[in-house]
Parts: structure tokens; sequence; C-alpha cells
């Protein structure tokens, strides 16, 4: 890794840090299902259902979203290479959080989610975008 400048350093900790939150998902692949089901309730849910589909649900979304994580970890171990795949990652986080706020306004979770998960993916999308344009533009500089 050798950035060029103050907004390619930022754009890296952005991504990894994306990545990291993205793969703290996978442990809950393993999750026993009663402590699943207690978040549920906590979140004022009710119980969750005990049926395969939600059990096959649950743990395969957890996956999904590690899986994503260790994609956007591994273009940042090979930043030069993939860096151009950026504007491409922020076109998925966009059209996914957008997906999710309708999936959310029509799915009954509480307002606090439906408020933050898919309107915080377009807008963290965004920023992204607007930082990889700033050290896309930026004239290299000394380290």
């Amino acid at each position: 890794m050798n950035p060029h400048s103050s907004a390619d350093r930022l754009l890296l900790l952005l991504l990894r840090a994306n990545a990291a939150i993205l793969l703290c998902a996978v442990p809950c692949a393993l999750m026993p299902f009663d402590w699943m089901d207690a978040v549920h309730r906590w979140l004022g849910l009710g119980p969750l259902p005990d049926a395969p589909v939600t059990r096959y649900l649950t743990r395969s979304l957890s996956l999904v979203y590690g899986m994503h994580g260790a994609v956007v970890l591994g273009v940042t171990l090979h930043w030069p290479r993939y860096k151009p795949a950026v504007p491409f990652l922020v076109l998925l986080h966009v059209a996914l959080g957008a997906a999710l706020l309708a999936v959310d306004l029509t799915s009954g979770v509480p307002w606090f989610w439906a408020a933050t998960e898919g309107p915080g993916l377009v807008i963290f999308g965004l920023f992204v975008l607007f930082v990889y344009r700033r050290a896309s533009s930026a004239p290299p500089s000394v380290l």
C-alpha cells in the first residue's frame, strides 16, 4: 500500500472500518437461537418465530454480510489493483441502502431501525464516493 494523499488514507480507513463492521456478522451465524430471540424481544418485536426458514435466513444473512465484508477487506489489501472498484462498491451500498429502506418501511421494524439502516448506508456510500473522488484527483505527496 502506498497511498498518495490524506484523502487516499481516509478512503482506505473508511473501507477497512466498513469491512470490520460487516465481518462482525459472521459470529452471529453461530449465535444460539435463544440469544437471537432475546434480541428480537428486546427490540419490541415479540418472540422470534422458531421455524426452519427463520433459522436459515438469520444465519445465511449473517454469512452474506460477512462475505461482503471479506470482499471489501480484499479490495483494501490489494489497494492499487482494486481501488478503481470503489465506485462500484459505492453503487452497491447506495442501492442496498435504498432497497433496505423500502424493506424496513414495509416490514414493521422499529422507527429507529428504518431511519438509520438504509439511509445510513446511502450516506456512507456517498461520503466514500466523495472521498474517492478527492483521493483520485489529489496530486501525489511524500508521506
